[in-house]
Order: structure tokens, then sequence, then C-alpha cells
């Protein structure tokens, strides 16, 4: 269960206000110290899907049991009779929030992240941080800022999985679901399966971090939702960029997860109908820690005469390629991307610099800006708030960590829920939350590009730049600006 008490949250807060806030609602640039808001205590809810929960009566559901076909109710719940709370004095400087009013629902929302300890214990920099507190911060600033629609409250329940299994994914949808009955949930990396769960089985309106196959957008419709772009616009995209800069009037040889399969058909559509090949393809199913078919797509490559490798594999298989490749003396020109990680600094520090220095991605992420120089000031509020709310220094440098990007991953995840409460306020069912969101209009996140949503398109990244890979930092640096993704299919 969770380690603090749980906290019901509320404000009573003009419309106008949070529209204007919208781009930057996910913090403050106060440093002052962590202060308990004026209002009734409750408790946050955990769900864990490895341990029994520690209440009695509350039976745990297994990790890979087959959720019932059954969707359950709206879960906006009914609160106590409202009751006000003023300042002790009025006129005079307070860290405390004004009145506060006890909200008449209560709304669950789910937040799932990945237990990455095992990660961090070998390598520090893998750890994420806090991701309780990180979503607990923002929550804290609709408070302070009263950002909140008037009369409803928000109860977070925390779900944590285990990042390479499937069971653990699912156990955390059942457990949100059943359990805990939340009326729509936010999910980080690697957690497709667990969201497609959520969308498909229970109708619970869910933005999942990563992409997905454009058909899961069909099959989750309407309540997927997603940060990134799908699978078949990335990958265009990617290609996009590649044949617009030269690089596939070399030799090119691509090796791929079979999940992309989608992504992957639609960009060799893409090269096809610019009179370009891909002369070398090798597929593995991305399961587990690196795959045998690692040293195999090098060895085609090599046969093959590549000069220029598009690896779209997780982390894992990526640091085998290279590692075979600077067995055998082969260095050819790697175009990365965002899938697999592979443009977060913490990730592509673990490749033999000899391979991957100099390496071009292309990222629908805001990777690189730190050590571009560039300004973020939707980043910069975001950290300050949880600065603010945790007590804790998070440096602004290059390479940036692990909990760097999950805390804006977090800020960007809750502000969309925080544009679909308001646009579903009047009437808040979650079918009024999906058309909120979908007319929510352009979204300037704090850690991926900008982008909105629409009723026929359910990935919010509409841009992508290039980024250059330096082993002397050793971190990604942007450089492009920002522009248009190769077309908008859902």
């Amino acid at each position: 269960m969770s380690k603090t008490a749980r906290i019901l949250l509320w404000r009573v807060a003009p419309l106008a206000a949070v529209l204007s806030m919208m781009a930057a609602a996910c913090g403050s640039d106060s440093s002052e110290p962590v202060t308990e808001p004026a209002s009734q205590p409750a408790q946050q809810q955990e769900t864990e899907t490895t341990s029994p929960p520690e209440e009695p009566g509350q039976a745990e559901t297994p990790a890979d049991e087959t959720p019932a076909d059954d969707a359950p109710a709206d879960t906006a719940s009914e609160a106590a009779p409202a009751t006000t709370a003023a300042p002790a004095e009025t006129g005079t400087a307070t860290d405390e929030p004004p009145a506060t009013t006890v909200p008449s629902r209560i709304v669950r929302i789910g937040v799932a992240f990945p237990d990455l300890e095992a990660f961090a214990v070998l390598n520090p920099e893998f750890g994420i941080g806090d991701p309780e507190a990180q979503a607990l911060a923002v929550v804290d600033q609709w408070i302070r800022e009263g950002l909140l629609p008037a009369g409803i409250g928000v109860e977070l329940v925390f779900g944590k999985y285990n990042i390479i299994s499937d069971s653990a994914k699912l156990g955390v949808c059942t457990a949100f679901a059943q359990d805990s009955d939340v009326f729509a949930a936010v999910s980080s990396v690697s957690f497709t399966v667990g969201a497609e769960c959520l969308a498909t089985r229970f109708q619970i309106p869910v933005i999942d971090a990563d992409g997905a196959p454009p058909s899961l957008y069909q099959r989750g419709a309407p309540w997927f939702f997603t940060l990134r772009a799908d699978h078949a616009k990335h990958l265009r995209s990617y290609a996009q960029w590649a044949i617009d800069n030269g690089l596939f009037n070399n030799r090119v040889g691509m090796y791929y997860e079979t999940r992309l399969d989608e992504g992957v058909e639609a960009m060799r559509e893409l090269v096809a109908a610019a009179g370009l090949e891909i002369v070398s393809e090798t597929a593995t199913s991305g399961e587990g820690v690196g795959s045998p078919e690692d040293p195999i797509a090098v060895q085609r490559f090599i046969v093959d005469g590549v000069e220029v490798a598009l690896p779209l594999v997780g982390g894992s298989s990526l640091a085998g390629v290279l590692g075979f490749s600077e067995s055998q003396g082969y260095r050819p020109v790697y175009l990365s991307t965002d899938y697999g990680e592979q443009t977060a600094d913490v990730q592509a520090k673990t490749l033999p610099a000899e391979q991957f220095d100099g390496a071009m991605a292309v990222t629908m992420k805001r990777a690189g800006e730190i050590a571009a120089g560039m300004v973020n000031e939707e980043a910069e509020v975001c950290l300050s708030n949880y600065e603010r709310y945790s007590g804790t220094d998070i440096e602004r440098r290059a390479p940036e960590s692990g909990e760097f990007a999950s805390i804006l991953r977090t800020c960007d995840l809750l502000s969309l829920v925080l544009a679909g409460l308001h646009g579903a306020a009047a009437d808040l069912t979650r079918e009024n939350f999906v058309a909120a969101l979908e007319t929510s209009g352009d979204f300037t996140p704090a850690g991926v590009a900008p982008g909105s949503f629409g009723p026929g398109d359910h990935s919010l990244v509409d841009h992508y730049r290039a980024i250059q890979w330096d082993a002397g930092c050793p971190c990604w640096v942007a450089v492009s600006d920002f522009i248009p993704m190769a077309g908008r299919d859902s």
C-alpha cells in the first residue's frame, strides 16, 4: 500500500484561469517549502500486483486473470456534504490556499508507472525518482492555484508494474478497473498492453505515454489516447526525414520488432513511393532482454553492404547490435528513434561510444534541448513545482536523468486529464471526458513535442525534430527546430 495517507484534492476555479495555464499547468515557479493543503484529510490508494492488499476483505486480483467482459459504471463518486474553510486573516500573505469547498464529485484517476528498482541498482541513473510524489505534486498545484473545476475532487490511485511483464501490466489494469473503479487513467512507458486492457475490456479512458499501432486506436476507440504519435505516423516521419537528408542515397538496412509491423509497412510504402528501397531487413519478437536475432541482423547488414542502419528495437537489442558490430569491425551510420527509449540520455550512454558517437535520431520528445541551450518554459514550471512540493532539487543539465524525464512526462499526462475534466465538468461522464480531450485544442507539453487530439486522431504529438548523439557529453543534442510530422493517420 501507499507510503502516505490519501489526499482528496479539490478547488473551485474559473475556467478562464485554467485555459490560460493549460500549456504549463504542471507546476509553479515558487521555491517555498512544502505546506499541507488546507483541506480535509483523506487517503491516496496504491495498486500492487505482486503482493496482497493490506486491508482485510479486499481480495487481490491475480496479474494474469482475464477481466470480466462487463465494464463498470461511471465512477465519479459522491462525497461528503459541502463545507468551506477560510484563512485565519484576510489580506495577509500566506502559503496556505484560500477558501476550500468540499467537492460534490470525487473522481478517481489511475496512475500506472514502471518498477525500475532492479535497473536502478545496476545503474542509479536508470531510476525515475518517486512517481507517486511526482503525480501528487501536480495535483497539489491544481489545489494551490485553483485549477480544478468547481465541485470536482481528484483521488489518485497508483499502480506499479514490471516493465517486461505483460501479466503484471494486465494485473494493474484489472486492479484499476475492478478494485479501484477508476474514472480514467494515465500510464508511463512500456504499459501498452495494460492501456489496451483498460480501453478495450473496461471502456475506461486512458492516456498512455507511448505510441501504438494504428489498429489499437481503432480497437480501443474512443477510450484509448497516447502522448506520442502512432507507429505509422512516427515511422513515416522517421523515413521522410532520412530521405530528405539524403540518407537513403546509401544502402539502408532495417532491424525491427514485429510489434512495429503496421508502422514498418507504412514506412515501406513511403520509401517505395519515393523510388527507393531498404536492401536488408531482419525481424525479431522483441521479447525479453536482448534477442538471438541481434547478431543475425548485423551479419545480414555486412553481407548486404548496409551503410545506414535503422535499429527499430529495444535498448538491450540495440546494445547487442552495436557490440557485435564493433567485434566485427563494422561501423554503419545509425539513425535512431524514440522506440525503446533510444533517445533517452540514460539509455544511449550505455552504448559503445566508438559505434554510436555522432549517430542521428528523430524524436517526438524535447530531448536534447538542455544540451543545445534551448529554453523550455513548460519544463521549468513543471520542475519548479515538483521541487517546491518535494523539497528536492532537480538538476537542469545534460545528460538528462531518468527522474528528470519522468517528472516532465507526469506533468504532461496529468495536464491532459485536467483539460478533460474541465471540458466535461458540466456533465462529468467518461463519454464527455473523451469528447473534451478530442476538442481541447493545441497543447504545448513539457516533455514531448506540440500537438493536439481530434475525433479521428487520439495520438497527441504532431511534430518531431532531429537530435545527434555527442559521446563526449555524453548526451543527445537538439540540432533542428520542431517540424510537422509526415501525415496524421489515426
